[in-house]
């Protein structure tokens, strides 16, 4: 891997709802093999879901792919998975775009470029979601 080490691909305070909020992309991971990914929802109060998609590009950001989802409720919670690009996929995915099932992965997908997208209902109050990424 070029650029190994750890990455925010989300540090949000949440106060409203929010639909599919693409947060800034990383587009130096080029040779990622493996990625830790941990989700962090600090809940506050209000609301009533919250579901944040780690996403891949494989053309530098033209069309993402969902690799996990991990979902919330009214509850602080982390949660994290390791993702490994050695893993092999011989059936052919359909790649989605912030439409992956609540608390699934997708192994063996890498990309150069990754972000989160954020999906919230209903208002909050002190609430942050953050997602670090830990590339090797």
């Amino acid at each position: 891997m070029l650029n190994p080490g750890n990455r925010a691909l989300a540090q949000r305070a949440v106060t409203t709802a929010i639909t599919g909020e693409a947060q800034t992309a990383f587009t130096d991971l080029g040779g990622i093999q493996a990625a830790t990914i941990e989700a962090q929802f600090q809940y506050g109060s209000g609301g009533t879901t919250a579901k944040v998609w780690v996403q891949v590009s494989l053309d530098l950001g033209q069309t993402w792919i969902d690799v996990a989802c991990f979902a919330f409720t009214t509850a602080s919670a982390t949660k994290v998975i390791n993702l490994s690009g050695m893993t092999p996929v011989t059936t052919a995915i359909t790649p989605s775009d912030g439409a992956m099932a609540d608390n699934t992965y997708q192994d063996g997908i890498m990309g150069s470029s990754w972000r989160a997208k954020v999906t919230t209902t209903g208002t909050y109050a002190n609430t942050n979601v953050v997602v670090r990424l830990e590339g090797r």
